[in-house]
């Protein structure tokens, strides 16, 4: 049985390449949930070591998926992608800070929605039934 290289079956296959590249998103976006689990219990049992370890690798993890955003990825969403990230990291300091287990909890809307974009890049849906679903409005943030 003759092998193919891995480059050139990717190539035979871009979706191949494709899938292995949001399942690394989506794999990291597993990882800054588990991260902020840890955080929580770091928190709740005053174990500043801990929650300094989960604090650091949490946002690495955010950091290393902002910087990998795809610039061939449409506008609307590159833009999107960008802000939640930066909102995230923004949101993970003020907890490293101040301890702030609401912030903690303020987070959940925005790996929501972090999952719904990369959902709406992959299964394309209309722009109305996304709306509806997201939890992070940034007009409204920037208003006040």
């Amino acid at each position: 049985m003759q092998q193919i290289p891995i480059a050139t079956s990717a190539a035979l296959n871009p979706d191949v390449v494709r899938f292995n590249t949001d399942g690394l998103i989506l794999l990291g976006l597993d990882g800054v949930e588990k991260y902020i689990r840890q955080i929580r219990r770091a928190i709740e049992q005053q174990d500043f070591a801990a929650k300094q370890r989960a604090m650091d690798r949490v946002q690495q993890v955010v950091q290393h998926l902002l910087v990998m955003l795809d610039e061939k990825l449409p506008v609307a969403h590159l833009q999107r992608l960008d802000s939640l990230y930066r909102y995230l990291l923004l949101k993970l300091a003020h907890v490293n800070l101040f301890s702030d287990l609401q912030g903690i909890a303020e987070c959940k809307p925005i790996l929501s929605d972090l999952r719904l974009e990369w959902a709406a890049i992959l299964y394309p849906f209309t722009n109305d039934q996304r709306d509806r679903l997201k939890q992070v409005d940034f007009a409204q943030f920037l208003l006040g």
